[in-house]
């Protein structure tokens, strides 16, 4: 290589497009291809750069184009700027050697994997009835000026559909907001999830957010063979046009739900530190690629300014999730990153089915899930999940991201008004808490629910035994008492609905606060 090089005679021209033609043409045209530009000035040659790079990806994600300034003035930062948004691509700054190999580390280790949002290219409709179907899997559309809607389809009778909606920004879209509308053909309800998408400084932040269509016995839409999933932006917002990953997932009817733990478990914070480094770990870019880490262990990371991580952390039924991320005192490059700079860490956990899973009311002693990182004693944030129950999907639970045991993420952010590639370290430490139980038992297809099978028996012994009508009316339930037992619930779910449409006023009233205040996160 380095032989190749020094034969090369250098002429003083900068053809960035012509030079992206060919490195595409070397890539060929299949698979995930990266480029990484590296210029010290702007392009001399025509055509424009930034369009030659929007035709390159214009087909799909499998080519994407990071860019590197190096030393460079506004205008060439800004045409480098273009090149890597058009592309799908991040740009870096670069300085000095030190930067630049830290721009260049930070490409082959983040950037230089699976892109961050993926799936099968699909076009939602304005109109319902001609939506495309979405089936179990992962697909990809950009938001529309208008509600965007789509159908999902049940295979299981009374299972539940999972489906999640997730943002990556490729712009400044400000604090821009997005509804997931879960409903029948007819129009009938079934969930909703509004989730902040929240860009400041370096414009590089995501969210995401899910709906469920859950069993009968708690909504109207359990039997219903095809729901319509609407994605719209809230009155504002400024997220037409990009990309959105919209992933399906079907989880068969448990043979008992009544049984089964109740919902809304809501733990307490139990002490954790940082202990001795088990190893070094890099954050993924999405929840498509993010390492999985084993939970006690304590890890080492960076993270720059701009950014937003995710790691991987298996959670059973019956426990739940703690994370805690700790920036040291920093040393004197990244302090004075910090000193010149409004600089957040945020910390969050989002479900399997990437909903939000923290207990927001969860006591964490002297901890947030956000904080201002000081420039001489760095910060310390902090979140715990709730406890996953199958049960937490019911009607206005607020634990719904937390209703499905499997892979749990954390996601670190670091949003900041700084455009350097300083990293920060810190280190992150997990715990998974609690013994596994209430593991819900599924039904085979075509098999009964517990209920259904219970008032089948009841009526086949019918008069099976007239001498003992009373105690057979106790040891057998009808119906009518099969019905009673999840009553109560009913009555207090009832009551937390009224709860929460009364507060969907002052959801209305605060949501520019509450933005401020918490910056990002991922539902509401």
């Amino acid at each position: 290589m380095r032989d190749a090089v020094e034969a090369y005679q250098p002429l003083g021209e900068t053809p960035i497009a012509y030079a992206l033609q060919q490195a595409a043409d070397d890539l060929g045209e299949e698979g995930n291809r990266t480029i990484l530009l590296v210029s010290d000035g702007i392009a001399t040659c025509d055509p424009d750069p930034c369009e030659v790079a929007e035709e390159l990806t214009a087909d799909g994600f499998d080519l994407v184009v990071h860019t590197v300034g190096l030393g460079v003035d506004q205008e060439t930062r800004d045409q480098l700027e273009c090149v890597a948004d058009v592309a799908g691509g991040t740009y870096y700054d670069a300085d000095d050697t030190d930067t630049l190999t830290t721009a260049l580390t930070r490409i082959s280790t983040r950037a230089f994997r699976p892109f961050q949002l993926s799936g099968e290219p699909v076009t939602g409709t304005v109109d319902p009835a001609q939506a495309p179907v979405l089936d179990v899997g992962r697909y990809v559309d950009e938001v529309g000026e208008e509600p965007l809607s789509y159908r999902v389809r049940r295979t299981l009778s009374q299972s539940t559909l999972h489906v999640s909606g997730t943002l990556r920004p490729d712009d400044d879209t400000g604090m821009s907001a997005l509804n997931l509308v879960l409903e029948t053909p007819d129009g009938r309800s079934c969930d909703l999830s509004a989730f902040a998408v929240w860009t400041a400084g370096s414009g590089d932040t995501f969210g995401s957010g899910s709906v469920n269509g859950v069993p009968a016995s708690y909504r109207e839409c359990g039997d219903v063979d095809e729901l319509v999933l609407r994605v719209e932006q809230q009155s504002g917002a400024r997220l037409a046009g990009q990309t959105i990953e919209i992933v399906v997932h079907e989880e068969p009817a448990p043979q008992d739900p009544a049984a089964l733990p109740d919902a809304d478990a809501r733990p307490e914070w139990q002490d954790v530190a940082p202990g001795e480094p088990t190893a070094s770990v890099v954050g993924g870019t999405s929840f498509n690629d993010p390492p999985t880490l084993e939970p006690g262990a304590t890890y080492t990371s960076d993270i720059v300014p701009g950014e937003v991580l995710v790691f991987a952390v298996p959670v059973g039924w019956g426990q739940h999730l703690q994370a805690l991320v700790d920036v040291p005192a920093p040393e004197e490059g990244v302090a004075q990153t910090i000193g010149t700079a409004g600089t957040v860490l945020d910390v969050g956990i989002v479900g399997p089915d990437r909903g939000d899973a923290v207990a927001h009311t969860a006591d964490v002693p002297d901890l947030s899930g956000r904080t201002n990182l000081s420039a001489r004693e760095g910060g310390r944030v902090a979140e715990t999940s709730y406890v996953v129950q199958w049960r937490n999907r019911e009607n206005a639970s607020p634990a719904d991201g937390a209703d499905r045991a499997g892979e749990h993420f954390v996601v670190v952010s670091l949003v900041s008004d700084d455009q350097s590639s300083v990293p920060v370290p810190f280190s992150l430490v997990t715990e998974v808490l609690g013994e596994v139980d209430g593991e819900p038992t599924y039904l085979e297809a075509g098999e009964p629910p517990a209920a259904a099978t219970q008032e089948a028996r009841s009526s086949s012994e019918a008069g099976a035994d007239q001498s003992d009508d009373e105690s057979s009316a106790e040891a057998e339930p009808t119906e009518d008492a099969s019905a009673a037992a999840p009553a109560e619930d009913g009555d207090d779910r009832l009551l937390t609905l009224i709860w929460v449409l009364a507060g969907l006023g002052l959801v209305v009233a605060f949501v520019g606060g509450y933005l401020l205040v918490r910056g990002r996160r991922f539902s509401t």
